[in-house]
């Protein structure tokens, strides 16, 4: 069987697979997007192709598929969290491509439930054979960041050839991060190294009954992880006087580059690394956990040619006042818009991964040095944030580019639990009756019960996973931001905005918007 993948539609339109060889509208059986896998069972002479989808099989014309994909980037609905899935345009697998042909797929936060491995598990074959991710970044040690790794780094079938994370690593005792310097400015116990992560949480003592540490010690146990390391300023791969992800460096052959734009970390006189306490607001000299903890979130910037994204983490306002004055070169004594023409050069991004939720503790300065058209907000339903915050929208919508900045949020766009598919509702109502049924016998009706918790399960992270997801899809001259429909219009299950790179760099709609 060949493989191919769905070519852009040129319009940004649905491109669709029919029931039958026939463009009519009658025959439209269902809606795909660009860069989706394809399945080829076979290719006639009429210029069509038989495609195998699931169980079911239909036909496109050739000229629909395409050999090379696009760079795909998926924020999820996780509920409470973060959760983000990155796979590169690169699509080889086998044991004979170069490093820089090879597929990675990165898993960026996970939320704080299942919902993350309910999504892998759907989109990667159920997990029944083994199946390598290339990384797993953990952006700091928030619950509804790193708890949704438990599963997964747990499951059997899952492996990952490196996890990242930001050098804070809790432990017991009345130090939670570690111990700080004389000064009570500087945390001193960040861990970065592989052998340092795996002799800290080697010792039951430091991990106690933490989360985290329980996290960090079932992937290191496991055998199916490798490097254990720290994302910073100071860790990576170096190239030209700044850090990468290793393997996304400028020169590594690939088209996408992933530069570290945090955590910024500051090096004592010996050299020892440092991370600085962040207060409860800008200018605060108090010792702020959770500002500390989010603060330190590791920032990355993607490039693939003209297309930029900025993954904003939970940054909060005195870690923005801080990173924005670090890149725009500026004292404590200046303004902090004087930063914002030399911190943009770093920090300027398409798309945003809008920080922390939603919550409207941000700076107006770092919205105007990235400066994207497009922001992206995961926020779930069961929390007490009230995030999306209203007047934080208000804010990204006059800071973002252009007259009419897209504002996409994950938990908006799942608003109501989705119908779901119809045939795991009908296997459900079939279970229910069997369970009641009185002739079936107490074995077979505790058999059932775990059939029917599994599948209420399978739904439930389906709804979050797939109708929650808000997926960016560019090689870096064209790009598709979709998200799927609540309830089909028609036949068309996805919602597109589609952009073309324009004369001056700008991003210019194909479907009716304005430019940005």
């Amino acid at each position: 069987m060949n493989t191919g993948f769905v070519k852009r539609n040129e319009k940004s339109g649905p491109t669709w697979l029919y029931s039958k060889k026939s463009r009519a509208r009658g025959a439209r059986a269902r809606d795909v997007r660009w860069g989706d896998f394809l399945n080829i069972e076979s290719i006639d002479q009429d210029g069509w192709a038989k495609i195998k989808w699931g169980s079911k099989r239909y036909f496109l014309p050739v000229e629909d598929i395409a050999t090379e994909r696009p760079l795909e980037v998926m924020f999820l609905d996780v509920g409470q969290g973060d959760g983000c899935v990155v796979v590169s345009p690169e699509a080889r697998t086998d044991a004979g491509a170069a490093d820089h042909e090879r597929e990675r797929i990165m898993v960026i936060d996970a939320g704080i439930s299942d919902n993350m491995f309910g999504f892998l598990r759907w989109r990667f074959g159920k997990l029944k054979r083994a199946f390598r991710f290339h990384a797993a970044i953990i952006t700091h040690p928030d619950a509804d960041h790193y708890r949704g790794f438990q599963k997964i780094f747990s499951h059997k079938n899952i492996e990952f050839d490196r996890i990242y994370h930001n050098g804070l690593m809790e432990r017991t005792g009345n130090d939670l991060l570690g111990p700080t310097d004389a000064s009570g400015r500087y945390l001193t116990g960040i861990v970065a190294s592989d052998t340092a992560v795996r002799t800290l949480y080697g010792d039951p003592a430091v991990r106690g009954r933490k989360w985290y540490p329980r996290l960090l010690h079932t992937a290191m146990t496991s055998g199916r992880v490798g490097q254990i390391e720290m994302l910073s300023t100071e860790h990576g791969e170096s190239e030209a006087g700044r850090q990468w992800i290793p393997g996304f460096a400028p020169s590594s052959g690939r088209d996408v580059a992933i530069e570290v734009i945090g955590p910024v970390v500051e090096r004592d006189a010996a050299g020892n690394d440092r991370l600085r306490w962040f207060g409860d607001g800008i200018g605060s000299s108090a010792k702020n956990t959770g500002k500390t903890k989010n603060g330190h979130s590791v920032l990355l910037r993607l490039t693939l040619r003209s297309f930029k994204l900025f993954f904003g983490g939970d940054l909060n306002a005195p870690a923005e006042d801080f990173l924005l004055r670090h890149y725009g070169g500026i004292g404590d004594a200046q303004a902090l818009a004087d930063a914002v023409p030399q911190a943009s050069t770093r920090l300027s991004a398409d798309v945003m991964k809008s920080c922390h939720h939603g919550s409207n503790d941000v700076t107006d300065e770092l919205l105007k040095a990235v400066n994207p058209f497009a922001f992206v907000i995961s926020s779930g339903d069961e929390e007490s944030h009230a995030h999306p915050r209203p007047d934080l929208l208000g804010r990204l919508g006059k800071f973002g580019r252009g007259d009419a900045p897209l504002l996409l949020c994950t938990e908006l766009l799942r608003s109501t639990r989705e119908e779901g598919r119809a045939a795991d509702f009908k296997k459900l109502a079939l279970l229910n009756k069997k369970i009641e049924a009185p002739t079936t016998s107490d074995a077979d009706r505790k058999k059932l019960r775990q059939e029917r918790a599994r599948l209420t399960k399978f739904i439930q992270q389906r709804n979050v996973g797939v109708y929650g997801a808000i997926t960016v899809r560019t090689d870096g001259h064209h790009m598709e931001i979709s998200f799927k429909l609540e309830s089909p219009r028609g036949k068309q299950s996805w919602q597109r905005y589609g952009f073309r790179q324009g004369a001056h760099d700008e991003w210019v709609p194909t479907g009716g918007l304005t430019s940005h």
